[in-house]
């Protein structure tokens, strides 16, 4: 039996003592017989024994505390030298270095308190991680952990398909699915915007600040991106889309918008996702439309010069793509520091009726539109864009029905006063009842009124 402490903690690994009953005997009478020489390491005060006071326990608590074994031990039979504590050996957990410093400098000094790459060498843990792939070493080198499974997972997971776009030409070249039917048999097209965390994804991006506008379909709202720092406008579906081919539907405004691209005369598309249910669109912030229930007062004649000048820019746009609005009109001309964008796609249409029609607002509509004749859906929208300045200029909105409601589409218009006759013709010949004999959007832009809108505007 071993009483109290020794006078030296002897720190024999368990490898290195031998079986053999003979040498252990020896290794007691040995210590007994410096008992008297040596100091006894006993604290009176102490009743009890640390787990390192027993004979054959190795300390790897202090691994630094290693006293010499050499005079109490026999070395001449099967000595070892005792290993070092593995907490002497660093390993790949260690802090690594950013991922923008250069690894073979980093990996190679100690100025980041880490062991040369040499010192490793038999470490196995190195080896197996560098055999992750590179996803994981860059997600280990930002301090972050990414398991073998996860990994796994994500390589698993399939993407939902490419939506095809009806207003691109070519569009089956361009969405290609190799995996569509495995992939048609997962539920829904179009997932919600829902991030990693749960939340919304409208409410963690962008910050509302007020309610702007709304329609029979939509409300649309001003927000602040917190990311930016910048005002954009989203629109936001009033009712939900359950249905499959409500949500297409809905995505026919998005799509035109993606597949027009940039004009400075049309209001900027950003982006689009679904979140429970409803579409979100995010658009470029104006000032204000030109709805006449919200302007103060009619628009002069240069005025609306300046705005017809503008929307038949960006039909001209949208006709050269081979789309018609069919939904001109005040509400859907917007301002911005003196510019003017034709927005709300919501009624597109191609003008090859390769896509079912729907029209907008009666009231800025055509006779033929009316009578379900679409020959001319570029046509249509030269008719609303010239009701709508008649609109404007007079300052009341337009008949709903009644005879001159009838009138108006028959082409007989009532003469404007203190206007000129060159600006009244124009008018009259973009809602004439023919739709063959109206200008083109093209031919109104190049149309000679217009270059005295430019000699005003020097002037000013």
């Amino acid at each position: 039996m071993v009483k109290g402490t020794f006078s030296n903690h002897l720190m024999v690994h368990l490898d290195q003592v031998s079986l053999n009953p003979s040498r252990f005997q020896s290794l007691l009478d040995s210590e007994a017989a410096h008992s008297d020489s040596m100091p006894l390491d006993f604290d009176p005060e102490k009743d009890f024994i640390l787990s390192q006071d027993f004979f054959c326990t190795p300390d790897y608590i202090t691994p630094e505390m290693i006293p010499p074994i050499g005079s109490s031990v026999d070395r001449s039979k099967e000595t070892v030298e005792c290993p070092k504590s593995p907490e002497k050996v660093k390993t790949v957990r260690s802090k690594r270095p950013k991922i923008d410093v250069d690894l073979k400098t980093s990996f190679g000094s100690t100025d980041f308190g880490h062991q040369p790459c040499e010192d490793l060498g038999n470490d196995t843990s190195r080896t197996d991680a560098m055999e992750t792939g590179t996803a994981v070493e860059l997600q280990n080198s930002r301090g972050g952990y990414v398991s073998q499974s996860v990994v796994a997972l994500r390589c698993r997971v399939m993407p939902p398909p490419c939506v095809s776009n009806p207003y691109v030409k070519n569009a089956s070249d361009f969405y290609a699915d190799p995996f569509s039917n495995q992939r048609s048999k997962c539920a829904g097209y179009y997932s919600a915007g829902i991030g990693g965390d749960g939340l919304s994804r409208y409410r963690t991006d962008f910050h509302e600040i007020e309610k702007i506008g709304s329609g029979n379909f939509n409300n649309v709202f001003k927000v602040l991106k917190r990311i930016e720092g910048c005002m954009y406008a989203v629109k936001l579906s009033m009712k939900q889309l359950h249905q499959e081919t409500e949500r297409q539907k809905a995505l026919m405004e998005v799509q035109a918008l993606a597949a027009l691209g940039y004009h400075e005369n049309v209001v900027t598309y950003y982006c689009s996702w679904f979140e429970n249910e409803h579409l979100y669109i995010q658009l470029e912030l104006c000032d204000h439309s030109l709805s006449v229930n919200t302007l103060s007062r009619s628009l002069t004649e240069v005025e609306a010069l300046d705005v017809m000048y503008q929307i038949a820019k960006a039909l001209q746009f949208i006709h050269s793509r081979g789309i018609a609005h069919l939904d001109v009109k005040p509400d859907n001309i917007y301002a911005k520091e003196g510019v003017y964008k034709l927005g709300d796609f919501g009624c597109a249409t191609m003008i090859d009726k390769s896509l079912p029609v729907e029209e907008g607002d009666a009231r800025y509509m055509p006779q033929e539109i009316l009578n379900d004749n679409y020959d001319s859906l570029d046509k249509v929208d030269i008719f609303s864009l010239g009701a709508s300045m008649y609109e404007l200029v007079k300052g009341s909105p337009l008949p709903e029905s009644g005879p001159h409601f009838l009138h108006l589409r028959e082409g007989r218009l009532p003469l404007l006063p203190s206007h000129s006759i060159q600006f009244q013709n124009l008018i009259k010949a973009m809602m004439d009842a023919n739709p063959a004999r109206r200008p083109s959007a093209r031919e109104v832009v190049q149309n000679q009124i217009f270059g005295r809108l430019q000699k005003i505007r020097k002037s000013i």
